[in-house]
Formats: C-alpha cells, structure tokens, sequence
C-alpha cells in the first residue's frame, strides 16, 4: 500500500467517481479503477457500493477513508503545524464564499490577529464551493444560506449568522427620507444585485417571488466596491446589504432597515468534516465563529 494509492482513493470517494478522478489525477481511468481493487485486495474488504450510477463509500469505506485522511493531512501539514504554534504564527487559509456582505470586516479581523498570516478569499458559485471543500482545496467556505448534509456528507457546517436585510439608496432617492422600508415599496426600484448563483441573489429572488413581486435588475456583480459605486456614485439603483451595514461609519447613513418577515439570511462556516484539524484551521475556525458572533449581537442590537 502506497500513499499514492491513498490519494487516488481519497479523491475518488471524494468525487463519487472513478472517472472523474482519473481526469483530475491526470491518468486513466483503468489505472484508478486497478488501484481502487488493489486495495480492496490487500485490505479484504470491499470500500464502494453503487447507489443511484454513483459509487459511494461503504461502512469499511468510511472507516478506511477517514483513517487515509488524517494519515495525508499529517503529512501535508507538519510543516505549516509547527509555525501555527509558533508565538508569531504564519499560515495561509484559503476561504471561499458566495456573498461579500462581511468580507471587508472579516479580513479586517483577521489582519487585526494574525498580521503575519494570510488570509486567500475568493468568490465561487455554490456548486464549485462544494466540491473545492470536498477535495480539500480550499480550508473553508462561507455560504449564504449554509451547504446542508443533503448536498455533500463531507461537509460540515456551522450555522454563525441569522442576519435580517438593509437597502442601500442614494440621498436623492424617495426612499432616503424613510427609516424603514417595506418589499412592496422598494420592488419597483431599479436593483444593484450579485450575479445568479451568489448567496445574496439567491435570497433576494426567494423572497420576492414569495411575496408575488419580480426583480428590476439593471447591474449584477459580486465586488461590494463596484455595487456602491453604481448605488452612490452612478445612481443606477438600490442594493441589498447586511444590516450590520447601518452602522458602517462609511455608508450607514445610505442604509435602510427592512420591513418584511423574509429580509433575512442565514450564513454558515463549512469545511471538510473529514480533514483532520491542524493548529491554523483550528484558529481560524475559533475566529470566524467568534467574529460572526460579535456581528451577530450587533444585529440584535439595531
């Protein structure tokens, strides 16, 4: 038994696929197949069954994968385990996410804690999320709403934000006047939203499709940066943020609460439940739970 044979196993229960780990691996799918039954063999044990044209893990199999797991991640991560525990710890962590609502302030945190680490985010669609966490190619995701056990068993998810909704108007806007604003009186307003398959666009459709009413999009982008601009600069129509934004020293006074038993979205902390922690992504997981849950008492608290 080779680790090689423990990576290409691992990958394949990951995918559910001998096929589309041969593409990933870069070898043929013959060659996976052979590896997977050399350890079958050597093991005694049978580690797939079918269900559905997909090959999912087995009892044996469950056991043997998360055994492989921590066996690969001890040693793809010796090196980075002992500078985390080093007084001045460098790591990196790679975090994806589908909404940017609390992206600044979170990086702004985590700067704050750890200046001589890293922090590597980048925006992905909800399906594409799943599967980097499942291959372990990035640390963590933040999902808006959170990835459920439905949609991958090797996910785990940690509920860490209830968050209610604000809109973002211009000061000439006849919604700028208000303290609150109710979904029937914003729905005829041009929207500023993120793109289909973003956290956000996905809540905000939802909830205007229960109520009856349709989106007026006019601009889609997932960079909080350039929705602000086409809000307050290009007035090109208003935007859905965060609450916690109504206490943004910058653009809080831009910022409206919602009236609507909808305008609201719940926020999860997801990673590989499979992947054994090392000492970063022990920290990092303590941090972000802990920094949602100051955001989480600030929204309580408008």
């Amino acid at each position: 038994m080779e680790l090689r044979d423990l990576r290409f196993f691992c990958l394949t229960a990951e995918l559910g696929s001998v096929t589309k780990a041969a593409e990933k691996l870069g070898v043929s799918q013959p060659f996976v197949t052979k590896v997977i039954h050399h350890l079958e063999e050597e093991l005694g044990s049978k580690l797939f069954d079918i269900e559905r044209r997909r090959i999912v893990l087995n009892a044996n199999g469950q056991h043997f994968y998360k055994e492989s797991k921590a066996i690969l991640a001890r040693l793809d991560t010796l090196t980075s385990d002992v500078a985390a525990m080093q007084e001045q710890a460098e790591f990196t962590t790679t975090l994806l996410y589908n909404n940017a609502g609390y992206l600044s302030a979170l990086n702004s945190a985590f700067m704050a804690k750890y200046p001589h680490s890293v922090l590597s985010e980048a925006y992905a669609k909800r399906e594409d999320i799943i599967e980097k966490l499942n291959t372990n190619k990035a640390d963590f995701a933040i999902a808006l709403p959170p990835i459920t056990g439905e949609e991958s068993r090797m996910i785990e998810t940690i509920t860490v934000l209830k968050d209610t909704g604000s809109i973002m108007v211009p000061p000439d806007h006849p919604l700028y006047e208000k303290e609150f604003v109710t979904l029937e009186e914003l729905a005829p307003y041009p929207i500023v939203i993120a793109p289909k398959g973003s956290g956000m666009r996905a809540t905000i459709d939802h909830i205007f499709e229960k109520h009856g009413l349709t989106t007026n999009v006019v601009y889609e982008t997932s960079d909080m940066d350039l929705q602000q601009r086409a809000v307050l600069v290009d007035k090109r129509g208003i935007a859905f943020m965060s609450i916690i934004h109504t206490k943004d020293p910058l653009i809080g006074q831009y910022c409206r609460k919602t009236l609507t038993d909808q305008c609201f979205g719940t926020v999860g902390l997801s990673y590989n439940k499979f992947r054994p922690e090392s000492a970063s992504t022990k920290a990092f997981k303590k941090f972000a739970v802990d920094f949602f849950g100051d955001l989480q008492a600030m929204a309580n608290n408008i």
